[in-house]
């Protein structure tokens, strides 16, 4: 039986979006398992949002941030490290492994670090099965 997994990649608007767009410059593609949904700072995704993805069947979430100090907000960094933390605190809570959810930051035009960073996260949750609580994507 083939297993479908499903990665949620929320991307901050200004350092990881630009490695974004880099990766489709070099014709470097995400792994189809990864859907990507742009903000405009990584410090709007609160703990609702990223229950929601595992609600309606993400097998993991992942949150592309800028570096702390090179923040267009100032603080997103720091707010969405804090909403990381308490979000793993209710997984481990639900049932789900808080590894399931992981914030990466990056600089402008590390396109390069970030294929990387999401094919190490998939291969990770890709270990850890299925989300206890799959639903439809």
């Amino acid at each position: 039986m083939k297993m479908d997994f499903k990665i949620l990649f929320f991307l901050c608007n200004w350092a990881p979006w630009s490695c974004y767009l880099e990766m489709g410059e070099n014709k470097t593609p995400l792994p189809g398992e990864v859907k990507v949904i742009r903000v405009m700072c990584a410090s709007r995704i609160i703990p609702a949002h990223i229950l929601k993805a595992f609600s309606v069947g993400a097998d993991g979430v992942l949150i592309g941030s800028c570096m702390d100090d090179n923040c267009q907000n100032l603080f997103g960094p720091s707010v969405v490290q804090d909403h990381i933390v308490n979000t793993g605190e209710l997984m481990e809570l639900l049932g789900l492994k808080k590894e399931r959810l992981a914030l990466k930051k990056f600089f402008p035009h590390e396109s390069e670090e970030m294929a990387r960073e999401v094919e190490e996260f998939l291969v990770q949750i890709k270990k850890m099965g299925k989300s206890p609580i799959a639903a439809t994507f």
